[in-house]
């Protein structure tokens, strides 16, 4: 009989009403590799720190992951959501408690006892609702569940950040380039103009040439301020993001070549297993916090059942100090109950109902965040093909017109070309300069895109 009674026991513990949660990916594997494109093969190595051959920019990222007030604060979510399953699963545990106490009641004269009494109590009491429906199980749950959340979160977090550190490193970079472009002009400015005014003082160039050799001169020395303004903001701008002072920023030099040597092919781009989507960050997230929904909807059905629960109390009890201790003072009690709702108005159904339309909020905002991940990864991965054939385009000018601005400032030394034509070369190699630079900073910045978009791994 002792048998059977334990193993009834033991079924009623280990019942958990409301649905089970079943893993809906919202589009198949299949379907996301012809969405992307995405080749057999995905195995090329995605991570920040790999993102530029770079030691510089990989210090950059641990100092960011390691100071940034929006990392720690996401830590701070997960303590908060850890704290939380600790406490919603002490409430189904028994709790027991110490209590003491001490009565004196002075009788009354003009009662017929008028009796002084006191009265000593210790003991302890204990009390435990048995989670026969699976409540605090559902609700174990939905907290684990939030915990992997705010881990997945935490995450999110840190690419996001990687990808502003990397894209105003790339800004910055881009600023010093033109800055130092723009000081290489100047001086080769500063030649032709002394080659112009020494024609113009022995009468082999007109005033006009000088003056227009002056102008392109301080038209190019107007630049350098803007540069230079520029890569203090960016440089400002990265102290914000990573949660330190300028001043606390560890830049030692600034690689402008970074801008050149990063030249991935389109082709590696589609290098990706189908479950990328699955795996990114929020999209996890995301499908935790379903999870957690789905729990709390099994938690609301096991309402609709009695609870049961124990009590009781074990102590010493007399009317005096000195018999409080004597095995004739010991009492206790106990006092199983249980509840069953029998009238409450349809609260109960209606709670159910919302838990479950929360959850068809939840599932969508899952299935958003799905479909975001793929309009991201295809919209960078188009945009930095595109901006690869740019780039790629703009450098051939540059080059182009680097050689014929060279031509013609020869020619014009020898007295075989116009002033007139120095000037618009010079004009169009400083435009071609910076076209270049630009275009070489558009397809890094839509790389950058791309590495946040696919949830690439920032260093832990």
């Amino acid at each position: 009989m002792r048998k059977y009674w334990l193993l009834s026991c033991a079924f009623l513990l280990s019942c958990t009403v409301g649905p089970d949660y079943e893993n809906n990916p919202v589009y198949s594997d299949e379907t996301i590799k012809n969405e992307l494109k995405l080749s057999q093969s995905g195995n090329s190595d995605y991570a920040w720190q790999t993102l530029f051959d770079d030691v510089q920019f990989r210090q950059l990222l641990a100092q960011g992951l390691q100071n940034s007030t929006d990392v720690k604060t996401a830590i701070s979510k997960l303590r908060q959501a850890r704290a939380t399953r600790a406490i919603n699963m002490a409430t189904f545990l028994p709790q027991i408690g110490l209590q003491g106490g001490y009565q004196y009641e002075k009788g009354s004269k003009n009662t017929k006892t008028g009796i002084d009494s006191q009265y000593y109590s210790v003991g302890f009491d204990a009390s435990w609702e048995l989670d026969i429906w699976g409540q605090g199980r559902r609700q174990t749950e939905a907290d684990s569940a939030s915990v992997k959340a705010a881990e997945y979160g935490i995450n999110d977090v840190k690419i996001s950040l990687a990808a502003e550190i990397a894209s105003d490193y790339i800004y910055w970079l881009q600023s010093k380039k033109n800055l130092q472009f723009a000081e290489q002009n100047v001086r080769l400015q500063q030649d032709i103009l002394s080659t112009v005014k020494a024609k113009y003082q022995n009468g082999l160039s007109d005033e006009a040439s000088y003056e227009e050799a002056r102008f392109l001169l301080e038209n190019t020395q107007a630049q350098i301020p803007q540069y230079r303004a520029a890569v203090e903001q960016y440089l400002n701008a990265l102290a914000a993001i990573m949660g330190v002072l300028p001043s606390q920023l560890n830049l030692q030099s600034a690689p402008t070549e970074i801008l050149f040597k990063t030249n991935k092919s389109a082709k590696e781009l589609t290098e990706l297993p189908a479950s990328v989507v699955r795996i990114r960050p929020d999209v996890a997230e995301a499908e935790q916090r379903l999870i957690a929904q789905n729990a709390l909807v099994g938690a609301a059905v096991a309402d609709l059942y009695p609870s049961v629960s124990l009590s009781g109390l074990w102590g010493y009890a007399a009317q005096g100090g000195r018999k409080l201790f004597n095995s004739e003072s010991q009492t206790y009690n106990y006092a199983p109950s249980s509840v069953l709702p029998l009238l409450d108005w349809n609260k109960i159904k209606n709670n159910i109902k919302l838990q479950e339309y929360i959850k068809d909020e939840v599932f969508e905002q899952y299935r958003q965040a799905v479909i975001n991940a793929v309009t991201e990864i295809k919209n960078a991965q188009v945009t930095y093909r595109e901006n690869k054939i740019g780039a790629d385009n703009k450098y051939r000018a540059w080059q182009n017109m680097r050689t014929a601005a060279d031509l013609t400032a020869a020619k014009y030394k020898n007295g075989l070309a116009e002033f007139s034509d120095v000037m618009r070369t010079q004009q169009n190699l400083l435009s071609a300069q910076q076209d270049y630079v630009a275009a070489r900073s558009a397809q890094i910045q839509s790389l950058i895109a791309f590495y946040k978009a696919i949830g690439a791994p920032a260093p832990k």
